[in-house]
């Protein structure tokens, strides 16, 4: 049962060093969804149904009011909602639980008191709220009349300072009714009838629970336009959420492998923004709020609706989210701190430098820049999760940027400064003991005709580096669209190049 929160913000990734097509995914369990979002999953909750819900204070009412704990046998169809129900009382019901607890021991007395007491120590001392324990490694497989006896007892006798209620999942009614008769004929009536079935979420909730579902493991928008949509499949024809999510979940990832064996070699693809900018400026908001610097395909075309280049895009919405997934495609800025130091500790000779005094200390000092900027980060392999300011620019950064910029970027200008940055890269890549073949500027990639800026060759990968070189600070809001041009027209170019579009 899981649905995604837009505005709660609640978490995010950093840039990526694997291409993005080996991450993708849609959880169709919700252990799975829970172990790659962590804590964060319980935001994305659906209540559970009123009846379920009154069911629950009922039984949190008895067990304090008598003191004794309770077992409840609580059945449901594959993939309808029980693990996420129990792994959760303490947000259905906050009042009265404590976040749950997974039991995977024997069932003797002495080991559920032992866990009991030990985890005890870790809650509130004056805790007086139940603690839910899921008994969730025994489906079909009932409890022996000993064990039951033991439950029982520790049930009955459980002199630790916090109250509990076992859950006890099943698949099958009969299983489920069965050990509910068992122990309701040893330990007495319960405050509600038993078994308790698990009610999922309604049906006309699923698809929008599997598109927030696809993008909320994923961190990117649009993903339903990769060639699998969940609004292609009739909740009806299946018999539970899960069952529904885990066929999407199949077809999405058959569909992954396609478009992965579609390429030659896997290409990622970074534009980089050259300026006098220190911030992503603009870039934050052409880019994913979940993961850092990925290009965000609604926000690109938004901003450029009335351009030439927006609108080929716009009747192409579904070859915009590919391109952007298949290239890994992230957008983000090279502050004059890291390019001038580049351009001038990576180069022989720059009298322009040395008219304004701004002195060369040789290449450590333009891999030490260059490594503090995102775009050297992402090439040493260091993640992060947004832009990290390291202080202000010294003032002869800045002014070596500007004096560069003053002498033009165009007429082959720009070229000359890719060669540089190609060697700056080589020498971070080295530094870092990064792994990888050869860096290259201006030339052919070796397996198609598409002509990076830089390409750094991995063993499974080439990462292409696109600059462009601007004057003055390009990254302030006024030059939003010109921006999310600049990058729609670099990506119709890739996309051209690779065979994805003839047009």
């Amino acid at each position: 049962m899981i649905t995604f929160n837009v505005g709660a913000g609640i978490f995010q990734r950093g840039l990526e060093v694997e291409h993005i097509l080996t991450e993708l995914s849609l959880p169709d369990r919700y252990e799975t969804l829970s172990r790659k979002l962590g804590t964060n999953v319980t935001n994305l909750l659906v209540s559970p149904h009123s009846d379920t819900i009154s069911a629950i204070k009922a039984l949190a009412k008895d067990v304090s009011t008598r003191g004794e704990g309770v077992l409840i046998p609580v059945y449901g169809e594959t993939g309808v909602g029980k693990t996420t129900f129990v792994e959760n009382l303490d947000q259905w019901l906050a009042d009265s639980f404590v976040p749950t607890v997974n039991y995977s021991g024997n069932l003797t007395y002495d080991l559920l008191k032992e866990m009991v007491e030990k985890h005890s120590r870790t809650l509130p001392h004056n805790n007086k709220k139940i603690l839910p324990i899921n008994i969730d490694h025994r489906e079909n497989d009932p409890p022996s009349d000993g064990e039951l006896s033991a439950i029982k007892r520790f049930l009955r006798t459980n002199n630790s300072e916090v109250s509990v209620i076992l859950f006890w999942p099943e698949t099958s009614e009969r299983i489920a009714t069965e050990v509910s008769e068992r122990y309701v004929s040893i330990s007495g009536k319960t405050a509600i009838d038993l078994p308790l079935k698990c009610k999922g979420p309604a049906i006309e909730t699923w698809v929008d629970i599997a598109k927030h579902t696809l993008l909320l493991a994923n961190g990117i928008e649009n993903l339903d336009s990769l060639g699998v949509s969940p609004d292609d499949y009739s909740p009806r024809e299946f018999p539970s959420l899960g069952a529904y999510l885990r066929k999407i979940s199949q077809d999405f990832n058959a569909n992954i492998l396609r478009l992965q064996a579609e390429m030659e070699r896997n290409i990622s693809v970074i534009v980089t923004f050259v300026s006098e900018s220190t911030t992503p400026g603009v870039l934050s908001q052409l880019t994913s709020p979940g993961r850092y610097g990925f290009l965000e395909a609604s926000a690109l075309i938004s901003v450029t609706s009335q351009s030439v280049i927006g609108k080929w895009w716009a009747s192409r919405r579904g070859l915009l989210t590919r391109t952007i997934v298949q290239l890994n495609a992230h957008a983000l800025s090279l502050p004059p701190t890291a390019a001038a130091s580049c351009i001038r500790n990576f180069t022989d000779k720059m009298e322009m430098f040395d008219i304004i005094g701004y002195r060369k200390y040789g290449p450590a000092r333009g891999v030490r820049d260059l490594e503090r900027s995102d775009l050297g980060k992402i090439l040493a392999d260091e993640t992060i999760s947004r832009f990290e300011a390291r202080g202000t620019p010294p003032e002869d950064a800045g002014a070596a940027f500007d004096l560069l910029s003053q002498s033009g970027f165009n007429l082959g200008k720009d070229k000359k400064l890719n060669v540089v940055m190609k060697d700056a890269i080589e020498a971070l890549l080295k530094k870092n003991e990064r792994p990888f073949v050869k860096v290259t500027a201006e030339k052919k990639l070796d397996f198609c005709s598409l002509i990076p800026d830089n390409a750094i060759y991995r063993d499974d990968e080439v990462l292409c580096v696109e600059y462009t070189w601007r004057k003055g600070d390009f990254l302030a809001t006024k030059n939003r669209s010109t921006s999310a041009q600049y990058i729609l027209t670099k990506l119709q170019g890739y996309a051209r190049e690779l065979g994805w579009v003839n047009d």
